[in-house]
């Protein structure tokens, strides 16, 4: 009886040890380690050609500037800029050597929405004084820098390089007629966490940027719905707006409560948009202050009231535009001369879901050069409750 039971043990644990194998077999088989699917998808080599010609052919609305009443710069249309004077000794150019320069000279910096609120990257233009063209070039830049890690696009004039996970674009040009070297320099810093390949492509629609920089004759373009802007972003740009606008479509649908607001962080721990679910006097006193623009009459509303969409200011002259169901209102103050100090602009879009008004407002105060890619945006919205462009636009 003895002999039986301990064949039965030894045949039901031998069993288990078998099945426990199989199990554990396939386990191994279906789950794949984070970071050998990351190594896939970001072994990336160089930029190819075709890659290449697709980001330049694609559609970038441009504008030129007038910079320090002598140089022209052809710029994003959704760019703004700084001006500064800088030293030789505040510039790094890769590995240029700018210590013989014995003067100051123009820093430009770019500034987008991405760039300026979230750092998702930096762009600067330089204007170096030089009588010699061929004083600086990109074999000077990169010569002997062992830091670089890998060269993913090289022409005569320009490079994009990366350095311990930091992206670098460069473009140079010589002016002949100014006697000036244009330098151009974009950085996506390491600290920035996104795939390679992501921050890659970004790269090279920067390049594309500096490549615009001396364009004269370029065609009138202008973004026309938020899925021609999809179309002609940088993947990263795309990804990081979707998922932002993923919590405020959560919000609009499931957890928002009546008379309530709420503004999402972003990975830098910033906000850029505010979703309002207004109360019915919040929504009057909004509509209110529009029309008092368009009229020129702007009241002070009631600070008392427990939600305030439009702040009016009397110290502020105002403008209004609407465009594809948006309210784009531009505030500019007033100084006792007249002259306008400050302007910045607010784009509002009404949205209807299910029956209850909600209402988009920027966060932050926008230049008129940023408030088309809002406007796009939140109207794509209002109507698809998603920034998903596989609905149509």
């Amino acid at each position: 009886m003895m002999n039986i039971r301990s064949n039965f043990f030894v045949k039901k644990f031998s069993v288990f040890i078998v099945l426990l194998a199989i199990c554990f077999c396939g386990c191994k088989r279906i789950v794949k380690s984070d970071d050998s699917e990351d190594s896939t998808v970001d072994d990336i080599e160089e930029v190819s050609k075709v890659e290449y010609q697709r980001i330049m052919s694609l559609k970038l609305p441009l504008k030129t500037v007038l910079i320090d009443k002598i140089y022209s710069l052809t710029i994003p249309e959704g760019c703004d800029f700084e001006v500064e004077k800088v030293t030789p000794e505040e510039v790094v150019l890769g590995n240029i050597d700018l210590a013989k320069i014995d003067t100051s000279f123009l820093s430009i910096n770019l500034g987008d929405f991405f760039s300026k609120n979230e750092g998702l990257y930096s762009e600067q233009v330089y204007f170096i004084p030089a009588n010699d063209s061929k004083r600086f070039s990109i074999a000077d830049l990169k010569k002997g820098d062992e830091r670089i890690d890998a060269v993913y696009y090289e022409d005569e004039n320009s490079i994009i390089y990366d350095q311990g996970e930091t992206f670098f674009t460069y473009n140079i040009q010589y002016d002949e007629a100014k006697k000036c070297f244009l330098f151009y320099k974009a950085e996506i810093s390491w600290t920035q966490k996104y795939p390679k390949k992501q921050k890659l492509e970004l790269a090279v629609h920067l390049l594309k940027h500096a490549k615009s920089l001396t364009a004269t004759n370029y065609p009138p373009a202008k973004f026309t719905s938020w899925n021609e802007y999809v179309q002609n972003m940088p993947v990263l740009e795309v990804n990081w707006v979707n998922n932002m606008f993923r919590k405020i479509e959560k919000e609009l649908k499931f957890f928002l409560d009546p008379n309530d607001q709420v503004s999402p962080r972003t990975p830098g721990n910033y906000t850029f948009v505010e979703l309002f679910s207004p109360s019915q006097e919040a929504l009057l006193s909004f509509y209110k202050s529009i029309d008092q623009i368009k009229n020129n009459q702007v009241i002070e509303p009631d600070y008392n009231s427990s939600q305030l969409i439009l702040n009016l200011n009397s110290q502020y002259a105002y403008q209004l535009k609407e465009e594809t169901g948006c309210y784009v209102v531009t505030n500019s103050s007033k100084v006792n001369d007249g002259y306008s100090a400050h302007t910045f602009t607010t784009v509002f879009c009404p949205v209807d879901y299910k029956g209850r008004n909600f209402m988009l407002k920027t966060d932050k105060e926008l230049t008129p050069s940023n408030a088309d890619f809002f406007v796009k945006m939140f109207s794509h919205f209002s109507k698809h409750y998603t920034l998903n462009t596989t609905v149509n636009p």
